[in-house]
């Protein structure tokens, strides 16, 4: 049986399918409980809250939660640690400062703008982690320092920023911290960089399959290993820069899903790519459907549904590896 439901976890479709009801249920439940029938009804009072409200949510908690698994993988990939995640790159980091400084001064911006600013933020950050770990070729072990070291200088600013913030100020920055897609709208940049992404590591799988067994077998086996961690790099960046300029600092979600999806579909890229965009995917939308509707009509951050769920899966997954 226990073979049977493992066989079952490890197709796309399963997830896939899990992914449409999960949608369908986010679509439904909340502060108000929509039954199926009056979704698409036009005419009806629902239909404004579904389609305007709910939709665009579940939209960008499923491109937030593909972006951090994939990234999540690509990370643990390239500095060979199971415990890496996408912010220890520290880009994180510079989106939270910059976007935590628009909100204390007060600044009028559109969603957009806001994503806009914090995006640029983080790939500020990224830029100077990679002259830092640039040295002819990039080093995945200076990486891990510097990320860690730069994280820790960003985390003193936002302390700093935190500090001088008025009451209000202090709340909605901390729904942010800890990630929340309230007032996120989705862009069309996501779903395509999302995309790209799919299909140039797909391109690579062999390679990356390769790599995750240190490189210099992958060298010995004609991998052109700074070319591809220069990609992996790039990449990671890019999806955790999106997903934190989009909806804060979510954690677990890479953390945890890479090692899901590498129980129940193995170590081929091949399959754990997809296989960890539809899992995270469908992570974060139940995580954040919770937190629309455990205490409905108060509204939580997502980021405690994720850790409250990622604690526990984690210390489960330890201890079968």
């Amino acid at each position: 049986m226990r073979d049977g439901l493992v066989k079952l976890l490890s197709h796309w479709w399963f997830w896939s399918l899990l992914l449409l009801l999960l949608v369908l249920l986010a679509m439904s439940v909340g502060s108000v409980n929509v039954p199926f029938e009056l979704m698409f009804d036009r005419e009806s009072a629902y239909f404004e809250i579904v389609w305007q409200l709910r939709l665009p949510r579940i939209i960008n908690a499923i491109m937030v939660g593909g972006c951090l698994a994939l990234a999540g993988l690509l990370i643990q990939n390239l500095v060979k640690n199971p415990l890496a995640d996408p912010y220890l790159l520290g880009v994180s980091g510079g989106a939270a400062t910059v976007q935590l400084m628009v909100i204390i001064t007060g600044l009028s911006l559109s969603q957009n703008s806001l994503f806009a600013v914090g995006f640029l933020g983080s790939m500020m950050a990224t830029l100077l982690l990679l002259k830092l770990s640039y040295q002819g070729r990039v080093r995945p072990d200076k990486i891990t320092l510097n990320g860690v070291v730069l994280a820790f200088g960003f985390a003193a600013v936002i302390s700093f920023v935190l500090s001088t913030a008025t009451g209000l100020q202090i709340k909605s920055m901390m729904f942010w911290l800890m990630g929340d897609m309230s007032f996120a709208q989705p862009n069309v940049l996501m779903p395509v960089l999302l995309l790209v992404s799919l299909l140039l590591l797909l391109k690579h799988h062999r390679a990356l399959d390769l790599m995750a067994r240190g490189d210099l077998f992958a060298q010995k086996s004609g991998v052109n290993t700074q070319r591809i961690n220069l990609m992996i790099f790039v990449i990671t960046a890019l999806l955790t820069s999106m997903a934190v300029a989009q909806a804060g600092t979510i954690g677990f979600v890479g953390l945890i899903i890479p090692h899901l999806v590498r129980m129940i579909a193995g170590y081929h890229h091949r399959q754990l790519i997809p296989m960890c965009v539809l899992v995270g995917a469908c992570f974060l939308l139940a995580a954040d459907t919770m937190a629309r509707t455990a205490m409905s009509p108060i509204q939580l951050p997502v980021g405690v549904f994720t850790a409250m769920i990622g604690v526990p899966v984690f210390l489960w997954l330890n201890r079968k590896v």
